[in-house]
């Protein structure tokens, strides 16, 4: 998939802002009921998500593989005038990444991009803070099709959350619960649509 070609228009997509937005509602009561300070947004692309939860924040770091993603999030951030994002290019399955730990680690659309889950999985939960978060926001399993168009796509043709419910909970996660917090719906070629659900996890490292 050629992330970086697309990354000017991006933000364009209405589904991909109310996505966003979706998620952003959905994190906002765990921030507060938490007090969380500091997140990493994995997997950020252009910063949809962070944008909307800058408010809620002292610092996030948005962190994408795709260098047209990045820079697109770093021309956002300096067109708003927020100082508590940073954009940077960050693969932390091959790169060293040594931080002060995180509150929150949140994810939208990205997992299924990635072939080690059990690896990505152990990262996230060493980069938490005892009492930190980690959120997940993907695909549920399906056919095959939500990736038709792009024939290179490698990934997971989404996740059964029961399944990664229990990969996080192999890596140390506890509190783990998850709900169907979105639906992409796509038109068929006889007028109908397809939908594709995406569900939202969380897990805590130790006890929230």
């Amino acid at each position: 998939m050629h992330f970086d070609q697309a990354a000017a228009t991006w933000d364009d997509s209405p589904v991909r802002r109310e996505r966003a937005q979706a998620l952003a509602e959905t994190l906002r009561p765990i921030i507060r009921q938490h007090q969380y300070r500091n997140a990493l947004d994995y997997g950020a692309g252009t910063g949809a998500v962070s944008f909307l939860l800058a408010g809620e924040l002292r610092h996030i770091l948005l962190a994408d593989l795709s260098e047209g993603m990045v820079r697109k999030a770093m021309e956002n951030i300096t067109e708003s005038g927020l100082a508590n994002l940073e954009a940077r290019r960050l693969d932390l399955l091959m790169t060293p990444f040594d931080e002060p730990p995180f509150d929150l680690i949140y994810t939208l659309m990205t997992l299924h991009h990635i072939r080690d889950i059990r690896g990505i999985l152990e990262r996230f939960y060493a980069l938490l803070r005892p009492g930190g978060c980690c959120c997940i926001a993907d695909l549920e399993s399906e056919d095959g099709s939500f990736h038709a168009e792009f024939p290179d796509f490698d990934g997971h043709n989404g996740f059964a959350p029961d399944g990664l419910a229990l990969q996080m909970e192999a890596v140390g996660f506890t509190d783990i619960n998850y709900h169907r917090f979105f639906t992409i719906a796509r038109p068929l070629p006889d007028g109908g649509e397809k939908a594709y659900p995406l569900f939202f996890m969380q897990g805590a490292k130790g006890i929230l």
